[in-house]
């Protein structure tokens, strides 16, 4: 009788271990089918991201066609190098308009010609209707019979421009995308916005002079790298700074 009772229980434990298992097995199943479909919930937004950015840039492209479309029945072609079809026309021509940017004479704007500090400084203070400075200039490269010497003086004292050692400010010297950055970021009071993503580029980290200023700019979309690279270190065009510049103004509207 004691061994059929032993038996009973060797039995009865080996049927609750196996009902343990099977309710594990079956917790696990309902685990990895979880994990599976957190993994589909990913992917789909995902995809819905890549659709709703391509959705628009799409967007952008039309608004930017209908731009150019008013643009050119409102108002005559102004620059020669700078036509319809050229990708900076809408930014170009409706600073023109504005009084923010100038030719370089015969009806040319030199899009390609990389933008001078001091150029880059009168664009500035006309974009911000800044009035000039009278006080005479502080730095050694830039008398005060220089063609910019009152707009150079007026972004310094704006806090746009900082200078170089020995109180030069270079005002020939062709800007670079990254210290475009930087006063673009100073002069527009941009901050950082940790909730717009910023994926990186290739050729900027930590140590690269005005990082912080290139993530923010990028961030608000005033200026993007391309194939990955912003090219911190490459001279930016006449036509790129007032792409930027028009950007920037529009963030204030």
């Amino acid at each position: 009788m004691k061994k059929y009772m032993v038996l009973s229980m060797c039995v009865g434990a080996l049927l609750f271990n196996a009902a343990c298992e099977k309710k594990n097995e079956k917790v696990d199943a309902v685990e990895e089918k979880e994990v599976a479909s957190a993994d589909w919930v990913e992917d789909q937004l995902s995809e819905s991201n890549e659709k709703v950015n391509e959705i628009d840039a799409k967007t952008k492209q039309l608004e930017q066609e209908i731009a150019k479309i008013k643009l050119a029945v409102e108002n005559q072609q102004v620059f020669k190098d700078v036509p319809i079809d050229h990708w900076a026309y809408v930014y170009v021509t409706s600073l023109y308009h504005q009084g923010i940017v100038g030719g370089v004479g015969n009806n040319l704007f030199a899009p390609s010609q990389s933008i001078t500090r001091a150029q880059a400084a009168a664009m500035l203070v006309r974009a911000f209707q800044l009035p000039l400075s009278s006080k005479p200039s502080v730095f050694s490269d830039v008398p005060d019979d220089h063609l910019f010497a009152r707009e150079v003086m007026t972004a310094y004292e704006a806090g746009f421009f900082g200078g170089y050692p020995n109180n030069r400010f270079m005002p020939s010297e062709p800007m670079k995308r990254k210290h475009m950055a930087m006063v673009l970021q100073r002069a527009f009071k941009l901050q950082p916005n940790s909730s717009i993503p910023y994926s990186g580029y290739k050729d900027v980290n930590e140590k690269t002079e005005g990082a912080e200023a290139i993530q923010i700019i990028s961030q608000y979309g005033i200026a993007q790298g391309s194939n990955g690279y912003f090219y911190p270190d490459r001279a930016t065009t006449r036509a790129e700074f007032a792409t930027f510049m028009y950007r920037a103004l529009n963030l204030q509207k």
